[in-house]
């Protein structure tokens, strides 16, 4: 609009100069000719200046307009990861009481283990001195038996003669297959002696007898409790 205004008053003034004929209204029309189109020039290049302004604001805008929506996108990415690792913080601080939790039960049966083990060591000391006193006595305990049994030997000394025969105590005990014509009161004696001594044998080693001896001197007796077919007299 700008450039065809321009001509129109040059063609004007152009009709005035040919319309009176003068050289000076001629020269001025050239001058407003040029200074038009230097016009003309200028206000091309700013509306080419404009047009291009305008097309870098509209990709600007674009650009911008594609900005704001990718941080939208990014806001809310950034919003959900925000909620998940807060939910991982919690559960990691949950997990991590539930650990202490666990490290001071562990800590209180380490202590209560360890009282245990003390308690234990005591005690498997208090017991090795109890074995070694029972070992002790048990030795003392052995020598003394051997000494009574030895001392038995004094008691009712067992003497054998050439003809195999036992005397106890110098009195014979014949052998169990012949009692025939023999003294009943020196077998007797000679058996009552025998029970005594196999009484205190058994007494001395802490050996129970099978078959219970009742010791009455001569008149000492042995009972069979085994048998049951035995009437209580032969028992």
């Amino acid at each position: 609009w700008l450039v065809h205004s321009s001509l129109g008053d040059v063609w004007g003034t152009l009709s005035t100069a040919v319309t009176f004929s003068s050289p000076y209204r001629l020269h001025r029309a050239q001058c407003a000719i040029k200074q038009t189109q230097v016009t003309v020039q200028k206000i091309g290049r700013e509306i080419e200046e404009k047009l291009r302004c305008t097309s870098t604001s509209n990709e600007l805008k674009k650009e911008s307009e594609c900005l704001q929506l990718k941080i939208l996108v990014l806001r809310n990415e950034l919003e959900r990861q925000k909620k998940a690792l807060g939910q991982e913080v919690a559960l990691l601080h949950k997990e991590k009481n539930t650990l202490h939790d666990r490290e001071n039960a562990f800590e209180t049966e380490y202590q209560k283990l360890q009282e245990h083990n003390e308690s234990l060591h005591e005690l498997r000391k208090e017991c090795t001195a109890k074995r070694e006193l029972f070992l002790k006595t048990n030795a003392q305990q052995t020598i003394r038996c051997k000494q009574l049994l030895s001392e038995l030997s004094y008691i009712y000394p067992i003497d054998l003669n050439d003809q195999k025969d036992y005397f106890v105590c110098g009195v014979k005990l014949p052998n169990s297959e012949d009692f025939q014509a023999k003294d009943d009161g020196s077998i007797a004696v000679a058996l009552g002696y025998t029970a005594h001594l196999v009484s205190m044998i058994s007494y001395f080693l802490q050996v129970p007898l099978r078959y219970p001896i009742i010791h009455k001197g001569s008149r000492s007796t042995i009972k069979d409790n085994i048998n049951d077919k035995l009437t209580e007299k032969e028992r």
